[in-house]
This record gives C-alpha cells, sequence and structure tokens, in this order.
C-alpha cells in the first residue's frame, strides 16, 4: 500500500494524445522546449521504461480507466471508424473513478474522452465536458460559442498532407492567437473546474486531457517555427529500409500513405511542427499548473502525467501514425509528482504501464484490487526496486484486424509476435532503434526460444485469449484457456 497522507489529495491527471517519451526535455530531448512539464518531472518521479499496453486511442485509454488489458475490458480497437469491434464499453462497471465517488472525491473531465462513440465522461460519472468518441472539438458548439464571444478567429495555413487530393492533413500553421486554439480552450475548462471543485469540502479527481500532440500538428502563430529545423536531427532508425520487418509495415507506409516525405528534409518540417505543438500545449499544462499554486492547494495535489501512446513522425524510414510495435509507440513517458510524499527529481527504470495510474490512486486511498492488469507504482516511489520481470504487449488492428503481441523484458529485450508474419527479435541495449531484426540470427537461437517461452509464460499468466494460439505457433501443443480444443483426444 502507498505512505499514507495526513489528508486526502486532491489528483490532477494530465493526460496527452500520442506524444513520444523521448519527446520531453526531462527525457533528454535537447531541442524540444517542454519547461513545464519539466518542472512536474523536477518534483516527482519519472519512469524512463513506461509503455502503453496497446498503441491505439480507444483501446489505451480504456485500459488506463479500467486498468485492464484491452482482451479483457473488450474494445480492442477504435470505437468508430475503420473496423470497430465494440463502440462502448461492454461492461461499465470495470471503469475505476466511480470507486473515488464513494469515498467523497470530486470528480471533474476536460477533454478527449474516446471510450465509446455515443457516451461521453458525463454519462460515467464525472462533471464537465461531454464530447463521445473522438471529439471533432472544432466542430463542438462550446469552442465555437468560446471563440465567437471571444472574438476569436483562425485559418489554416501551409498544410501538410500524406496523401494525394489534400487528404489525410499531418501538419499546419494555425493562423491564430495561441487564445483560438483547442488546447487553450480546454485549460480554460479545466482551469474553471479546478476552481469549482476546490471550493467544495471534498477532494477532487480532475482529469484534463488534451487532443495534441496527435496530429495534425498546428501551433499556432507564436509558436509555429519555434525549433530551429536545421538542429533537427534524423533519428536514428530514419534508414531503417524494414526489409527484416512484417510486410504491413511498408505497405502501410507506400500505399496507405502515398505522399509521406521520402528523405529527411520533408520530414524535418513535419517533426519541427510536431516540436512546436508540443511546447504550446506545454504552456498550457504550466497553467493548470500555476492555478494550483495560486489556489494554495498544490501541496496536497498529485499530479500525474502521461500519453495514451506515442507517434512514428517519420521514424523506421519514415512510418507515420502508430498501430505498430515499435518503441517509438509503445513507450510513453509517464511522471508522478506529490509534494512532500514523492521524492523529488527520482527516476525509475522499472517496466510499468500507463494503465497502471488507477491502481496506484486506489492505493493511495486504501483500496486493494487483485484482480486488476495495473500494479500500484507506490512502492515504486517510494525507492522500491521494480517487481515485472517482463511487460505484455498487445495489438489487434488500426486499418484491418491484426493480430499481435510484444514482450519486453528487464534485461532490455524485445520480442514480437505476429502470426500472419515474420516474428522480430531486438536486443534493446544494443540496438535501441529496432534496426536489426535478430530472429533468423543463428547466435541467438537460445535467446529467441527463451523469449519465446517467457512470451507464453506471460499470455497465459495475463489470461490472454491469444495464448493458445502462440503456444502452439511456438510449437508447444497446449491448451491453457481450459476451453474445448477439437484438435486434442
Amino acid at each position: 500500500m502507498g505512505k499514507a497522507s495526513s489528508q486526502r489529495p486532491n489528483i490532477v491527471w494530465i493526460g496527452v494524445d500520442q506524444m513520444r517519451y523521448d519527446t520531453l526535455g526531462c527525457n533528454g530531448n535537447a531541442l524540444c522546449k517542454t519547461p513545464n512539464v519539466d518542472r512536474i518531472a523536477s518534483q516527482g518521479i519519472c519512469f524512463d521504461r513506461a509503455y502503453c499496453p496497446t498503441t491505439l486511442c480507444t483501446p489505451a485509454r480504456a485500459s488506463m480507466f479500467t486498468g485492464q488489458y484491452a482482451f479483457h475490458h473488450g474494445m480492442l480497437t477504435n470505437c468508430e471508424f475503420y473496423h470497430t469491434i465494440a463502440p462502448e464499453l461492454p461492461d461499465p462497471g470495470m471503469l475505476l473513478h466511480p470507486r473515488l465517488a464513494r469515498l467523497g472525491y470530486g470528480l471533474g473531465f476536460a477533454g478527449k474522452w474516446h471510450v465509446g462513440t455515443e457516451k461521453g465522461p458525463v454519462d460515467y460519472g464525472f462533471e464537465g465536458m461531454n464530447i463521445a468518441g473522438y471529439g471533432n472539438i472544432l466542430q463542438d458548439p462550446d469552442y465555437k460559442r468560446y471563440l465567437e464571444e471571444a472574438n476569436l478567429t483562425y485559418e489554416i495555413r501551409d498544410p501538410i498532407y500524406a496523401n494525394p487530393g489534400e487528404n489525410c492533413l499531418l501538419g499546419a500553421t494555425w493562423d491564430g492567437p495561441v487564445e483560438s486554439t483547442p488546447a487553450h480552450y480546454l485549460a480554460n475548462r479545466a482551469i474553471g473546474m479546478m476552481e469549482d471543485l476546490a471550493q467544495r469540502d471534498q477532494p477532487f479527481l480532475l482529469t484534463c486531457q488534451f487532443w495534441g500532440p496527435h496530429q495534425p500538428y498546428r501551433p499556432s502563430r507564436e509558436y509555429a517555427g519555434l525549433h530551429d529545423r536545421s538542429a533537427i536531427e534524423p533519428w536514428v532508425n530514419f534508414g531503417d529500409t524494414l526489409r527484416d520487418k512484417p510486410a504491413t509495415n511498408s505497405r502501410t507506409t507506400t500505399d496507405f500513405y502515398r505522399a509521406l516525405p521520402k528523405d529527411w528534409e520533408g520530414w524535418r518540417e513535419i517533426v519541427g511542427l510536431y516540436y512546436d505543438y508540443t511546447t504550446m500545449i506545454d504552456a498550457e499544462i504550466g497553467r493548470l499548473i500555476e492555478r494550483l499554486d495560486t489556489l494554495g492547494i498544490a501541496e496536497n495535489t498529485l499530479i500525474i502525467f502521461t500519453s495514451d501512446h506515442g507517434d512514428m513522425t517519420g521514424s523506421h524510414g519514415g512510418m507515420n501514425d502508430k498501430g505498430y510495435m515499435f518503441e517509438e509507440v509503445h513507450r510513453v513517458p509517464l511522471i508522478l509528482s506529490w509534494p512532500g510524499q514523492f521524492d523529488a527529481g527520482k527516476r525509475s527504470d522499472a517496466l510499468v504501464y500507463n494503465m497502471d495510474i488507477f491502481p496506484t490512486i486506489l492505493d493511495l486511498l486504501g483500496i486493494a484490487d487483485k484482480d486488476l492488469d495495473g500494479q500500484s507504482l507506490c512502492p515504486l516511489a517510494h525507492g522500491a526496486p521494480g517487481s515485472r520481470d517482463d511487460l505484455l504487449l498487445e495489438f489487434h488492428g488500426i486499418r484491418f484486424l491484426q493480430s499481435q503481441r510484444g514482450l519486453v523484458t528487464r534485461d532490455g529485450w524485445k520480442y514480437v509476435f505476429t502470426p500472419s508474419d515474420r516474428d522480430e527479435c531486438y536486443d534493446l541495449n544494443q540496438d535501441p532503434g529496432e534496426l536489426v531484426n535478430l530472429i533468423d540470427d543463428p547466435r541467438h537461437n537460445d535467446k529467441v526460444e527463451e523469449l519465446r517461452n517467457r512470451m507464453m509464460e506471460a499470455a497465459i499468466a495475463a489470461g490472454d485469449p491469444l495464448a493458445a494460439c502462440i503456444c502452439k505457433f511456438f510449437g508447444h501443443w497446449i491448451n491453457p484457456s481450459g476451453r474445448p480444443d477439437p484438435s486434442q483426444r
């Protein structure tokens, strides 16, 4: 259990969409300016090996709000667009925030939900914004009213598209003041809720989920061009030919997206817009933190910062978006800051998930739930060593159904199981860019076999419905599900 506080803490959960771990200054990026998130990190603990269990918005977000793998909560794919397996959360009782309400917490929500097509966060017990699905904030009546009342306008200039015919906008300049951006509007709404919740005689959970820096990357005129493009060096794996990777990776890059840049000069501008956009959002996060200070409640407020998943942004030979098993999309920033409770400036290399957030909150409040896939981060925040030897990663498709599983190990290895194509094996210690697939290297046969056994064990332990398939593909004809198997005597 977490270290007890004399007073139940307020909780401010700041989420971003599609941010790479290596975007932040506190995580080693010397170019991208993120002073406000860096400040949160300097006052808390950074998790250097935090992962999302799956690299797609709906399943990743549902996992964060339930503490469960997607194959347990049931939202395996996005709740709309292309294929959809579950348009709403099949069992709303899996959501963990109502437990806080029963303990007397006020619950506020602002921003992106995307855990259902028809129902938003208010339908599940939050106060505040109730935009279902991905939520096109540009079409939201309240946002439009905000612009009109403040006499604010904007235009989208210098667009960059991923497909011919002005399709799939990647980035552009938001030609308008920062006050006109969705990020600023969202921060205003979150600050207003914070002020209201702080006046009540109860602790609160305020969740502010920004839509950015998910593409299209659209920094306002104050931020566009902020980062020197000439200083942005190619990713270590930009030269990856993908020849030793699953064929779907290269086909998506060439066939689904047909106008992506072919050289680093083109990607340099896109990455620059991504950095500009990130810095703009960081400034809005700064406004939230400053309001905690002026309200006098910062000392007893736990701040959580994370992203639902990462972003390719030109990595691996110019790949776009997410939906892959690479580190760029699975590894995410995760920071906890609580003055006087968690040591400032600490870093942890333990294997953790962003779906550990709610189990951590419950642990702080004295609630234990052994049925969750997520685990409390409190012991790590107080200096305990990591308890996980492996992390199981899952993927079910984004533009088409495709089962994949990944395994990341404490000792720095990674295995990717793709039953419809070739598997992958990487030594992240020597090859952090995942350039060399060792799956067919005879020098690593023993390691490959070890990782396959560890993946089987992890899938069986997690109750993964794909466990029997994994075992049989690896030559072990067992049936861990306990369900009837007509292939067995």
